[in-house]
């Protein structure tokens, strides 16, 4: 069926009505709340079951499996907004970075080899699904349905559900083995601020926030009588995706080869582009990074329901046992490496940034936080900003999503695992001569 206007509006407003139904169960259902489970998944899950693969009560549109494709780019163009690093905190901040980036590299090397060994036992799971996890446990359903969608431009069918579920598997284990991890640490006496895990308050995981809680999703740069500040920003961004899509039809007239690039890489180095010439120009003071990323939110829980609501069920149910071993594999060695790295590396606030790194490293930066915060109830401690920096210095790992999905493609087995391995070496390099070394130099 060709898509129209009239069509796209449709299924807007169908989108519409199931996030609001997702956002009502999470409200009547509190344990869901406490998983941080969000309400376009939630949505996305009611529109599968109600949808033709279940009771096939409500007429899931087919170009809901679209959706996806095409809005990653500008989701993975808004990261780039906003980016600034600077020296000191890098420095300052370097022991969390070293931690995070010797998971991710770790996730990305053992991850496709674990993939591997479950796919002889279970044969015909989709060519690198174990590399899946490295992305739907570190960022969660909007990177698990860009890689996804990779693997799909690249001929490799199946990818997106996988990495759906995987996500979703993440974040169960985020917060559920979190939470463990939290009361132990705490009655050990790991924990900087305080003795007992914080109960939140309810309007932390939802409902209506009390009137001091409340924040804009943006300012405005320019009068409204030029033009609608929300048009605007949504300008800047979609610019980048047009940047992005030009400056590689340009250098594919030099070099064909990189047509196999993905669609994500085109939002990625869009970004990059534009929001760097508005910061040379002295242009950035017209872009609201707020309100672009909050743009990038709305996108993004779009994604995870038209996703979710289009999973392959059969698929799914087919391999469902290879996908959990791979999960509770990969969880385990996130746990060792997050809290043992952290113990190793990390002169103050060990046990927070450990638990900084494992909420993201299996769930995303929501989880990462929530987990802080059980420990940290006054805001104390400087993990999210530690976090913060390594998202920063670090954001280029983001052009492994397009990447490694065309090096599963060509059959390419080694960069994957070379890479990942060269890292985490470099993140031990740095750690040892950095951070352990230094210590035992003092203790003698």
């Amino acid at each position: 069926m060709k898509m129209t206007v009239a069509s796209l509006f449709n299924d807007m407003v169908l989108i519409g009505v199931f996030m609001l139904v997702g956002y009502a169960v999470r409200q009547v259902l509190k344990p869901i709340q406490k998983l941080f489970l969000p309400a376009s998944l939630i949505g996305g899950v009611i529109a599968l079951v109600l949808g033709q693969q279940c009771l096939n009560v409500v007429a899931v549109p087919e170009s809901f499996e679209k959706f996806s494709n095409v809005l990653i780019a500008p989701i993975m163009a808004a990261l780039l907004f906003g980016i600034t690093i600077t020296k000191d905190k890098v420095v300052r901040y370097l022991d969390y970075v070293v931690v995070e980036q010797g998971v991710y590299s770790v996730q990305m090397a053992l991850g496709p080899i674990v993939g591997i060994v479950l796919g002889t036992i279970w044969v015909g799971l989709p060519l690198g699904w174990g590399s899946l996890g490295q992305f739907a446990f570190q960022g969660g359903h909007g990177n698990a349905a860009a890689a996804g969608e990779a693997f799909l431009e690249n001929g490799i069918d199946g990818a997106v559900s996988i990495g759906m579920v995987l996500a979703t598997f993440g974040l169960i284990v985020a917060m559920v083995i979190g939470m463990i991890m939290v009361n132990i640490g705490v009655r050990k006496g790991w924990g900087t601020f305080v003795k007992d895990p914080q109960k939140q308050p309810d309007s932390y995981y939802g409902g209506v926030l009390p009137d001091e809680k409340r924040a804009g999703v943006g300012q405005t740069v320019t009068s409204g009588i030029a033009i609608n500040h929300l048009a605007f920003q949504g300008a800047w961004l979609l610019t980048a995706v047009f940047a992005g899509k030009k400056l590689f039809w340009a250098i594919g007239l030099i070099w064909p080869g990189v047509s196999v690039f993905p669609s994500v890489i085109h939002g990625i180095i869009g970004g990059a582009l534009v929001w760097n010439i508005a910061k040379l120009t002295k242009l950035d003071k017209y872009v609201d990074v707020k309100l672009i990323h909050h743009i990038s939110g709305f996108l993004l829980e779009v994604v995870v329901l038209t996703a979710i609501a289009t999973l392959d069920l059969e698929l799914v149910s087919t391999y469902i046992v290879p996908i959990l071993a791979y999960t509770l594999i990969m969880t385990a060695i996130t746990i060792v490496m997050c809290f043992g790295l952290s113990k190793l590396f990390c002169k103050e606030e060990w046990f927070e940034k450990a638990l900084m790194a494992y909420g993201v490293g299996t769930g995303n930066t929501a989880t990462g936080l929530a987990l802080v915060r059980a420990v940290d109830p006054d805001n104390q401690s400087t993990a999210p900003d530690n976090h913060g920096i390594y998202s920063t210095v670090c954001c280029w790992k983001e052009v492994f999503i397009g990447l490694i999905p065309m090096w599963w493609a060509a059959g390419s087995l080694g960069p994957i695992v070379g890479i990942g391995l060269a890292m985490f070496a470099v993140c031990m390099i740095i750690g040892f001569v950095l951070f352990v070394l230094p210590k035992k130099k003092q203790a003698a």
